[in-house]
């Protein structure tokens, strides 16, 4: 599909919080329109209505399913193997191997003041 999604702000709202609806559009063939239209002029469901619960239910089906949890956290993998990599190069280049302590955030990187980024002795002048 090629949808183009909104802007939707990151943070997220507090327990407390009541969360506001968001648009979400979809494109469906005119005949299932009307054949949904029909439908909900019976049951007197409103097409959010009945939108807000089909989804529901294909996000609870979607989530019980086990070869997607196995794909998601294979992507989490994959994604954590790429960190890794990248804070490992980040780290030749500066000179220094990545800590642990580095990587959560908690020592800020010490630069030597002999070399320069690429490792090189620096000159005085």
């Amino acid at each position: 599909m090629n949808e183009q999604a909104p802007e939707v702000p990151t943070q997220s709202a507090g327990p407390e919080e009541e969360r506001k609806p968001v648009v979400f559009a979809v494109r469906i063939d005119p005949v299932l329109r009307e054949q949904i239209e029909g439908l909900r002029g019976i049951t007197e469901q409103s097409v959010n209505d009945v939108g807000v619960e089909a989804l529901n239910d294909w996000v609870a089906k979607t989530l019980a399913d086990e070869a997607i949890g196995k794909k998601a956290m294979a992507e989490l993998d994959a994604e954590e193997q790429r960190l890794q990599e990248r804070r490992a190069a980040i780290a030749g280049i500066l000179g220094q191997t990545a800590t642990v302590a580095e990587a959560t955030g908690d020592a800020a990187p010490e630069r030597s003041s002999q070399g320069s980024r690429r490792g090189k002795p620096r000159t005085e002048s």
